[in-house]
């Protein structure tokens, strides 16, 4: 349920947080990240984030560089924990 792919590195700091992002795509991401975390955290490093596709909500968590699809969007990971705990 993870993937990882070499290519562009996803904005960092304050660019990455003044990037706006959909609540349905933040919700989506938090989800798949619950999962991950009461299925495989003990089992797993930490994900850079979660990449979502805002077609059908389905998404994979990310370890290293990535590359978007066009349907894609990147939730960073501390987006994710701000609320989650």
């Amino acid at each position: 349920m993870s993937y990882a792919t070499q290519g562009l590195e996803y904005a960092s700091g304050i660019e990455a947080q003044s990037v706006k992002i959909d609540p349905l795509v933040i919700r989506a991401a938090k989800q798949i990240y619950r999962f991950y975390v009461d299925s495989y955290a003990s089992q797993l490093p930490r994900p850079l984030g979660v990449a979502v596709n805002r077609i059908d909500m389905s998404g994979k968590l990310v370890y290293s560089q990535l590359i978007l699809l066009p349907q894609e969007s990147f939730v960073p990971i501390e987006q994710i924990e701000s609320d989650f705990h």
